[in-house]
This record gives structure tokens, sequence and C-alpha cells, in this order.
């Protein structure tokens, strides 16, 4: 604006030559097409970047509400699956004890402990019966008490106390205000009534301790749309400063053209003229064919370059839109990725069926070449194949094989260090050897699975194209991977949770048993041998039936003991076979005050869990003849591993025995007739050496193969 009003008193005070009418009028139709295309063009770019900035913070937004509502639902069901277990718990509990009143019940430290369990971080179950009467509690102020009396309910607290007084399942929301709490927080509870009885079990405790972990995504998406933003302001700019720096330099070249077109006939002037009306027109394929040898011509072809120069700069602005446009979309797909393998975490528990989704996902979804997942063994400590999704190859590495990790590997590199690995040229790369069955790898990237600074796992993902990966990429698979590790994490902590439940299962039948049936026996055992003192010499039909009594009294207390045996808590459950064995001769010298030691021979390895078993009890059984009968002062446990067996000795300087004298049934007999079984049950060998004053030794060997 500043330029017209000087032009305007120009026209009005002087007489313009046709050099100058030439030159203002080339540069208005020059600037004004210029303008117009530039200001289109940046109007354009800066509206593709608010839209993109925009979208990408809705999506973010969508993401973090699904994720919170997905962990929020989890919760729920956690709290009202621990109120069922507590319920059935107690139920099972109170079968098994049908004597206790209600007073024994109040009383009753075991049955409180059942039921006052941890709910969350910070909540527990209680038990109130259908008076309103608490039996038990974690506050021992509460017991006794009736929850209808107690004053200062939280809001809607009574509804669901009230519901879950009419003997069915009764759940919902109430805000509480706790001491170390500034604002009152949401609460959920849950209530099952206990089968049979008139007790309730409530389960309560805060919603917001399992969304907690959403935060952390929360802020990663938060600054992954910040850094996007950033990105898209930073190429407009640059944009906008390219345009600017080109009209600028197409103002220096045209009036300079100009003038010196100034000088040329009217003819070449209306050629130009007609050629600046078409590209204002925004026929950028139109082309000035002056042929005057001079430097009209030399304009003339100028002039064709710029418009060359102009389509050429608005394909490639084109191109860009279309390429920042797919990029956008492809961001979007893998936060649809990333939302999707949240959800699936939380509704799939068997960890080889979401490890087999997750590579299956990522392969169809960014089609890339290859996806595998590795895991470390909790045993050995190598990595092994959990899943892989593949494309092309004449042969792979089998799922479940235990791999020897390179160190210098792309999946061994990213193991050892904690960090990923991004090769995105396997040609530029000569350390990495490419095998016959990675022939078409151009580019890989190698994420590891981490729970803290602890790696469990890698995953690795290949690609058949040079460049295959971008930050995007990277992104998304060590999002892919954390949630992998929470996955196992998960996983772990199910079986464990599945585990003790199984042991207190197989404790409490061992105990029944113990206690009934093992009991029983040995008081008809004894009932029988006081009948046959009692009745003296008798004919030998009642000695017969008698003896027939006894010896089937002794074969079921045996079965009974056996039974009660195998039921114990395996330490191999917890333990390798070494660790255990130590154990129980650690135990061993501190009960019988016996000098005993271990020692291991050979590379430890992973032994089928009945050979592991079976090595376990004869070792037991071993040390408990040992501190029945050898009167020993040394004991020496040796365990070897070879090539081709697993040996087992155990040695004592005690008094020894002659293992060829017949035993008597129910002695200690029995213990060496038990440990041949197992030895011989795993297809090895066993063999007693002792002389009496010599000590004893028990050697057993099984095959590997």
């Amino acid at each position: 604006m500043q330029d017209k009003g000087p032009v305007r008193r120009n026209k009005v005070q002087i007489r313009f030559g046709i050099r100058d009418k030439i030159l203002i009028s080339f540069l208005a139709l020059s600037l004004i097409s210029v303008g117009i295309i530039s200001s289109l063009a940046l109007r354009y770019i800066g509206s593709v970047g608010s839209l993109t900035k925009q979208y990408s913070a809705t999506l973010g937004e969508t993401v973090m509400s699904v994720s919170i509502a997905a962990l929020e639902d989890q919760g729920r069901r956690t709290i009202a699956q621990k109120a069922e277990d507590v319920a059935q718990q107690i139920y099972f509990y109170l079968q098994l004890h049908p004597s206790l009143d209600e007073e024994a019940i109040m009383k009753d430290n075991e049955l409180r402990t059942i039921a006052v369990q941890s709910v969350g971080r910070t909540g527990n179950t209680r038990v109130y019966d259908t008076t309103g009467i608490v039996m038990f509690a974690l506050d021992p102020k509460l017991i006794g008490s009736n929850l209808r009396q107690l004053g200062g309910e939280p809001t809607y607290y009574s509804s669901i106390f009230e519901r879950s007084l009419l003997g069915e399942d009764a759940s919902g929301y109430y805000s509480y205000k706790g001491a170390s709490d500034n604002v009152e927080r949401t609460k959920y509870m849950f209530t099952v009534p206990v089968q049979g009885t008139k007790l309730v079990v409530a389960a309560s405790t805060y919603l917001d301790e399992f969304s907690s972990a959403a935060e952390d995504t929360k802020t990663q998406i938060a600054t992954a749309v910040e850094d996007m933003s950033n990105q898209v302001d930073k190429q407009s700019r640059e944009a906008e400063l390219i345009f600017i720096g080109v009209i600028v330099a197409m103002v220096v070249v045209v009036s300079g053209i100009s003038f010196l077109l100034s000088e040329t006939i009217t003819r070449p002037v209306m050629a130009l003229t007609k050629g600046s009306e078409n590209i204002g027109k925004g026929e950028l394929d139109f082309t000035l064919d002056v042929n005057t040898g001079d430097e009209m011509q030399v304009l003339a072809e100028q002039f064709n370059a710029m418009g060359v120069a102009l389509k050429e700069s608005y394909s490639n602005l084109e191109q860009k839109v279309i390429d920042r446009t797919e990029k956008e979309r492809q961001r979007a797909e893998q936060l649809r990725t990333i939302n999707e393998v949240s959800r699936k975490i939380s509704s799939i528990v068997n960890l080889d069926e979401l490890l087999a989704y997750v590579g299956n996902l990522l392969r169809q979804t960014f089609h890339f070449y290859n996806v595998n997942i590795f895991l470390f063994e909790p045993n050995s400590g190598k990595l092994m194949l959990k899943t892989l999704h593949f494309s092309g190859q004449k042969s792979v590495i089998p799922v479940g094989v235990p791999l020897e990790m390179d160190e210098q590997g792309i999946i061994g590199k990213a193991a050892r260090s904690g960090d990923y690995v991004l090769i995105n040229d396997m040609e530029a790369e000569p350390e990495y050897k490419k095998t016959e069955h990675r022939s078409e790898t151009k580019s890989e990237l190698a994420v590891p699975v981490k729970m803290g600074e602890r790696v469990l796992g890698v995953l690795d993902i290949e690609s058949a194209e040079a460049n295959g990966f971008d930050e995007a990429d990277v992104f998304t698979a060590q999002t892919l991977a954390d949630q992998l590790a929470v996955a196992i994490e998960n996983a772990r902590l199910y079986q464990e949770t599945r585990q003790m439940a199984v042991t207190e299962e197989r404790n409490r039948m061992a105990r029944e048993i113990h206690d009934t049936l093992a009991q029983g026996f040995t008081g008809i055992i004894l009932q029988l041998e006081a009948t046959e003192q009692a009745l003296g010499d008798t004919n030998d039909e009642v000695q017969r039936h008698l003896n027939q009594a006894r010896s089937l009294a002794r074969k079921s207390l045996a079965e009974a003991r056996r039974s009660v045996w195998n039921l114990s808590p395996q330490a191999l459950e917890q333990l390798r076979l070494d660790e255990a064995i130590k154990q129980e001769v650690d135990r061993f010298r501190q009960d019988n005050g016996i000098d005993a030691n271990f020692t291991l021979f050979g590379e430890r390895r992973d032994l089928p869990p009945d050979m592991g078993v079976a090595l376990f009890r004869i070792c037991q059984e071993s040390l408990a003849n040992i501190s029945k009968h050898a009167q020993a002062s040394e004991v020496g446990v040796v365990l070897s591993f070879n090539d081709s067996a697993v040996d087992l000795s155990i040695t004592d300087n005690g008094k020894g025995f002659d293992p060829g004298a017949d035993k008597k049934p129910g002695k200690s007999g029995y213990g060496l007739i038990s440990m041949r079984e197992r030895a011989l049950g795993q297809k090895g060998k066993f063999e007693v050496q002792s002389e009496k004053g010599e000590g004893t030794t028990v050697k057993v060997s099984i095959p590997l193969a």
C-alpha cells in the first residue's frame, strides 16, 4: 500500500515513456499473479497445519478417555472378584468348621485373616451380618458395631449398604474423604452374601487407584502431540519464508528484465503482456514464442522458465501436503493400534495369545516384513522366540527354542543395552551379517521390552525397504514394548496368585488326610494288635483274619502317608533342583546338629518336573533315614550334571546296615523301596552301599536323553 501513493503522484505530474509503462505493467501483473498464488498456498498450508494439530489433540484425548475407562472397568471387576473370592473362602471355611457359632466365628483368627484382605493399594474387605453388625473389619473398633447406627456415612454409602442386606449382590459408588485426603474421592464398593449364612462380604477401594497407570501414557501422548504441533508450525514457517524469498527474487529479476525490455518494440511487449495474463490466470503450461535474437528473446525464455518453476513449486507443494497427510494418517493408525493393544492387555489373560495378537496386528497394520517377539527364560536366562509373523522366508527359527544371544547382533545389542537399536540400511552396516532366511530384510528395529530397568525381552521388527522406519515407528514400537512389559508382569502375578491358591488347597488336603485317614488307620492297627494280645492263643481262622485286617490297615496307612507326602508343598515349585536340595541339607543340619554339606558339579540344566521331584524326594527320604537310624556325625550330598545323566549321592559315616537283610513291613525298608521305585520310574539306577560300622552311601543316576 505504501508504494501506490507515489505512483499516482508521478502519473499526474510527469509523462511516462514506453519503458516505464512496460516496467510498471509487467511488475504489476507479475506481483499480482505471484501474490495470489502465494497467498492461496500459504493459506492452504496454514489450514492443513491447524486441522492436523486439532485432530491430533482430539485423538489423544479420545485415547486417554478410552484407556481410563478400560482401567476403571478392570478395577471394578477386580473389586467384585475380591469380594466373591472372600465370600467363597468363608463359605468353604464354615463348611469345614460346622460347629462354629456366631461368637466363635468372631473370635476365629484364621477366619479373620480370610475375611479381611487388601483391595488395591488402600482398600480392604469387611464382613457384617444381615442386621448390620460388623463381624470382621480392618479397624478393630468397628467389630461388633451396627453399621446402621453409625453416623456420618459417606454420600450414597447407605444406599449400597441397605441393598446388600437383602441377600443379593450389591454395588455402587460413594464419595469419601480419608484422613490423608484433601478432597473427596470416589470409592467403589461391591458386596456379596456368603452362601447359606447371614454374612455379607463388602470390598471397596478408591477407583482412581486403577486409572493412575494411564497418567504416564497421557504424558507421552501429550508430548507426542506437542512435538508434532511444533513440527507442523516449523514447516509452515519454512514454507512462508520460501515463498517470501521467491517473491523477492522474482521482483528483482522481473524489474531488471522489464527495464531491458522497455527498449524493444511493441510486439515483443504485447507477447510478454499476453504471457503475463495467461500466467496470472493460472495457465502454468503456457510458453512465450519470441524470436527476436536480442534481450526480448532472453526475457521470454526466462519468463517460460519462471512458469516451469512455478509449476514445479506448485506440484512440490501439493506433494508435500499429500505426504504430510499420509504421515498424519499413519500416526493416527499407530495411535489406534496402541489403544487397541491397551484394551487387549486388559482382556487377554493368556500371554502367548496376547503376544501372537500384537505381532499379527503390527504386521497387518503397518505391512512390516517380519515381526518377532523374544522373551528371556526365567531359569536359563536365554532368549526364547515366543511368536513370529513373517513373509516369504525360506526357513525360520522354531517358536519356543532358546537362542544363544549374539552380543554383537541387533537383538542381542538391544537386550544388553536396554535401548532400542535401529538399522535403516542393512547394506551399509557390514558388522550385521545377513543370513539366507533374512536376505530380504533391508532395515530392522529392535526395541527392548522392559519393566523398570529389567529387560524382559525384545520386540524385533523387520522391513523389506531401506529407511523403512521413522521416529513415529520407534515411538509406536517403544509404547507397545512398554505395554507388553505390563502384560508380562500381569501374567506373572496371575500365575503366582493361582499357584498360591493351589498350594493352599494342597496343604489343606494333606492336613485332612493326615488328621483323619492316617490317624484312623494307625488307631485301627493299634486296636488290632491289642485285640490279638487280649485274645491270646486263638484258632488259626481268627488269627488269619486278624493278620489280614492288620495287613490291609498298614497298606492303607502307607497309601495315606504317600498321599500326604505328594500333597505337601513342593520346594521345586519356587526353586531350582540344586537350590531346593541345598535348602533341604541346610534344614537337616540345623534340625539335627549334624555336619552336613552340599556340593554341585557340572553346569546346571533344566530338568523335567517329574525327574526333579524324584531326585528331591530321594534326597529327603535318605536324610530322614540318616536322622532316624544312622547315628552319623557327617553327611555329604553331591549333585552332578554331565552330558548324558544327572547323578545324586548321599553319604554318611553312621553305623551302617546290611542292605540285603529283610526288613519288616512299615519299617525303614519301606523308605528304600520307595526310593528305588522313584529312580526306576525315571528309567534310572538306584544303588545302596553300606556295611555295619562303615557308614552308608545312596547313589542315583537318571539319564537325561
